[in-house]
């Protein structure tokens, strides 16, 4: 989808858990090693659920603010540290 464009495109996506971490999306709340996260930033609560999985070495777990209409770390899974870029 989208060619070589797309695999070369910046998206801005947050952060929420590195290697190591426990994560899991349930009841529109992103919780991180069992604690829930305080996010007033995000647009509106998740209408999925994700996990719970756990961050592989070397990789992250990165989402958008826009939790639901957010082509993110939810749809594609994890992002290797080498690929954030600042």
């Amino acid at each position: 989808y989208g060619g070589d464009r797309k695999a070369k495109e910046a998206l801005i996506k947050r952060i929420v858990a590195t290697e190591g971490d426990e994560v899991e999306v349930k009841e529109g709340h992103l919780f991180v090693n069992g604690v829930k996260q305080d996010e007033p930033f995000t647009n509106e609560d998740a209408a999925y659920e994700f996990g719970p999985v756990v961050v592989p070495e070397g990789e992250l777990l990165v989402l958008g603010d826009n939790r639901n209409h957010s082509l993110d770390g939810h749809i594609w899974g994890f992002l290797p540290k080498e690929n954030v870029i600042g």
